[in-house]
């Protein structure tokens, strides 16, 4: 038998059970978490303290991704599922298994969330991380064991007798495969995010010419399924596979409508005649189905003008250093001194008198086309350490400039154990 790759909210029993049913199966047991920090020899909330949150799911999604074993039941951590890397090596070397529990008991088991490293965002509750991955664990999941109200021996008897039938039902639609992802027919009859997301790209390239798409963005307190970076505008797009339902699209729509310029919802044929009635008009709504063994995709509705973007939110899109460009490109003093949001309105102060909303939308998209993610920690290490070593030049107080050496000093120790290589989700697209 494959890998056994256990995924779930932190609480669920990842761990626990994946000894067990190891040892039931004469597996070996390994946890991704102690995997991190070993790589790292650092507690994981001491990482996402230096890299912050999407730091830490870059690191992640590079470790996991790394994981290279037989026969092994894999307990991997709650935010796993970020990392899009990850989660490809995880679906082609083993069975992924989705521990579910209710919220209201996930919530009774977490004690302090810092404590065990989860990886929450400023102002996020536990509730709302809860909603958030939901949808990322059942689309990765091939096999969901609900855990509400089990002991820990019902639950590895249970997955013990359905992985079989998993692990055959994944080999049926490994082997109905074919070559081309735009002309693959999945093995279900109801299709799911992941089966429209590869033909969904393929589309728009060819429907919007040169696109640059980057999949799972943070936009607030949601995540954006795709956005697609067109040279003039940003385009927020939400999937909604016969597999969902639209129990959190009027959230997701809020957020949608402050970020990007144009906002599409994609629905598979089940949601066709609805959908509708649960986005704005001036949302694009396509349709997929599948005909004659092909993915059929329909623009049943073109996108309108985002009349509720902001573009506070855009800016919030881009890195520092490409801030300090977008400064550059419009002859704008650098304010290395202020915060973001204080950037933001300086930058935003200009507009529409000094710099034409059309512009500045262009030079927006201009940035997020360029972007190297693989490059992603290095970009950022290296601008800090620039304006680090400005203070230093200007520093005259003996204490206060041996203070900021040490913090040069600990910041080329953190380079050196940067990533390789980003784990950022995103694909560039030419045409």
């Amino acid at each position: 038998m494959e890998n056994i790759i256990l995924i779930g909210m932190p609480g669920a029993g990842k761990s626990t059970v994946g000894v067990v049913l190891a040892k039931r199966l004469g597996y070996r047991f390994l946890d991704s978490d102690l995997v991190i920090q070993e790589h790292y020899d650092k507690l994981l909330h001491e990482l996402i303290s230096e890299y912050g949150v999407e730091g830490f799911w870059e690191i992640e999604d590079e470790v996991n991704a790394s994981i290279k074993t037989k026969r092994s039941v894999i307990a991997t951590g709650g935010s796993a599922v970020y990392g899009e890397n990850a989660m490809k090596h995880f679906q082609k070397t083993g069975i992924i298994v989705y521990l579910q529990l209710p919220y209201e008991e996930i919530a009774e088991r977490l004690g302090d969330l810092h404590a065990r490293g989860v990886t929450v965002r400023e102002g996020q509750t536990l509730q709302e991380l809860y909603e958030e991955r939901l949808p990322l664990y059942e689309r990765y999941a091939d096999l969901t064991i609900n855990c509400e109200g089990k002991s820990l021996r019902e639950i590895v008897t249970e997955l013990d007798e359905r992985l079989e039938e998993a692990k055959a039902g994944k080999s049926k639609g490994r082997s109905n495969r074919t070559k081309k992802a735009a002309t693959e027919k999945p093995a279900k009859e109801v299709l799911k995010d992941r089966d429209i997301r590869e033909p969904l790209f393929t589309f728009l390239e060819e429907y919007y010419g040169k696109v640059r798409i980057i999949e799972e963005k943070t936009m607030g307190r949601s995540r954006a399924d795709i956005v697609m970076v067109h040279p003039e505008a940003l385009y927020g797009i939400e999937i909604k596979s016969d597999a969902d339902t639209y129990a959190r699209l009027a959230d997701q729509v809020k957020d949608y409508d402050q970020y990007f310029d144009y906002n599409i919802v994609v629905v598979g044929t089940s949601h066709g005649e609805h959908v509708p009635e649960h986005v704005p008009a001036y949302w694009g709504i396509i349709t997929v189905e599948i005909v004659d063994g092909a993915f059929d995709f329909y623009v049943l509705r073109k996108p309108l003008p985002n009349p509720k973007v902001k573009w506070k939110r855009k800016l919030e899109l881009l890195w520092r250093p490409e801030l300090a460009q977008l400064q550059e490109w419009n002859e704008m003093p650098k304010y290395k001194t202020l915060a973001k949001a204080k950037v933001y309105d300086k930058i935003l102060e200009r507009v529409p008198d000094m710099i034409s909303e059309e512009l500045l939308r262009a030079q927006v998209s201009e940035l997020l086309f360029e972007r190297d993610y693989s490059k992603v920690q290095e970009v950022l290490s290296e601008y800090r350490k620039g304006e680090l070593q400005k203070q230093i030049e200007k520093e005259t107080d003996p204490e206060k400039k041996k203070a900021l050496l040490a913090k040069e000093k600990k910041a080329r120790e953190q380079a050196k154990n940067l990533p390789k290589r980003s784990r950022r989700r995103y694909r560039r697209r030419k045409a």
